[in-house]
């Protein structure tokens, strides 16, 4: 089963948004020499401590950085955008690094309500869009397919066709529906629903061979994944995003959810209250030393038949960070 990563560019506790583009630069030739498959990078806006607001430009920094894995992004996220301007930037993109692009798209803004009013290109009124119809725009504009007649047929760019590996992105049934309608690959966010991951990518695969595609369903699970050398450091080391995605739930404000240190978390007292939101939170994260963490994975593998497992960033410093991706490869490969 291939392994891969999705990248959020957190900015660590004391550390500024220079040092977290150093950490990925890092984190991107340590994964490309460890054999990893891709490596994503998230869509967030008006946050403080995540730095991946343009994915498509940390794309071409890792594309330059790397020689072998996959780059993409996880995802583009539709409402912001217009699908001439995705499909130019991915023809860009596929042109710099030939079958290494992959144009993972999905159907959130990646935002709050500010932010996507700031982004949208008008203020009179907010843009309601249909993501199938972006999503077929963009596969004509890439693949030069309009058909005969349509409005922007005689929009070229330079170089088409061009076919990145397009992916839908989704923690409902919503996302898995436009990938088997597609025919693309699919990836879900198992650490936004880990309820349902299972039932729903085995639903992916049931309706996309439903389809009758030539192409063969591809899914890819996504998890907080955790590995250290014992299950106590690893635990230790999981504690920080436990905390943080803990107080998300609570609703605590974007600006308070720096990640605390692994010596702070360490020191955390939970309330009887927050004990009980962690525990509720248990399916999104997998945790523990190398033979648990390869079992929990394997157990999945049987479980949704995916064909990919991909770490959800969400490690609290760069040593740990390091050392649990070398371990993951470790484990991967056994």
């Amino acid at each position: 089963m291939n392994y891969s990563v999705l990248d959020y560019v957190h900015v660590f506790k004391g550390e500024t948004p220079q040092q977290a583009l150093e950490n990925t630069k890092e984190t991107l030739a340590l994964a490309d020499s460890l054999n990893y498959k891709r490596y994503w990078f998230t869509e967030h806006h008006n946050a403080t401590t995540i730095f991946s607001m343009a994915p498509d430009l940390l794309m071409m920094l890792a594309g330059t950085l790397t020689k072998k894995m996959n780059v993409g992004a996880g995802g583009i996220m539709l409402p912001n955008y217009s699908p001439y301007k995705v499909a130019e930037n991915f023809a860009l993109l596929e042109a710099s690094f030939p079958g290494r692009v992959d144009l993972g798209m999905g159907r959130a803004s990646g935002t709050d309500i500010l932010a996507k009013i700031a982004l949208q290109m008008t203020r009179e009124k907010m843009i309601e869009v249909d993501t199938a119809d972006q999503i077929q725009e963009i596969i004509y504009h890439l693949t030069k397919s309009f058909p005969e007649g349509h409005p922007f047929q005689a929009l070229k760019i330079a170089g088409a066709p061009y076919k990145p590996n397009m992916f839908m992105l989704g923690s409902s049934a919503g996302g898995l529906s436009l990938a088997a309608k597609f025919g693309m690959k699919f990836a879900f966010a198992g650490q936004l629903n880990p309820g349902q991951d299972v039932q729903l990518l085995n639903l992916y695969k049931q309706r996309f061979e439903a389809q009758g595609h030539k192409e063969k369903p591809y899914s890819i699970l996504s998890k907080f994944i955790f590995v250290a050398d014992t299950e106590e450091e690893a635990q230790r080391a999981a504690l920080p995003a436990e905390i943080s995605w803990m107080k998300m739930y609570m609703g605590v404000k974007s600006e308070d959810l720096r990640l605390m240190s692994v010596e702070e978390a360490a020191n955390y007292e939970f309330t009887p209250y927050e004990l009980d939101i962690r525990e509720q939170n248990k399916g999104r994260f997998i945790i523990g030393n190398s033979e648990q963490v390869k079992t929990e994975i394997q157990e999945l593998e049987r479980t949704a038949h995916i064909d990919e497992i991909m770490i959800a960033d969400w490690y609290a410093d760069q040593r740990t960070r390091l050392k649990g991706y070398a371990l993951l490869a470790e484990l991967m490969k056994a």
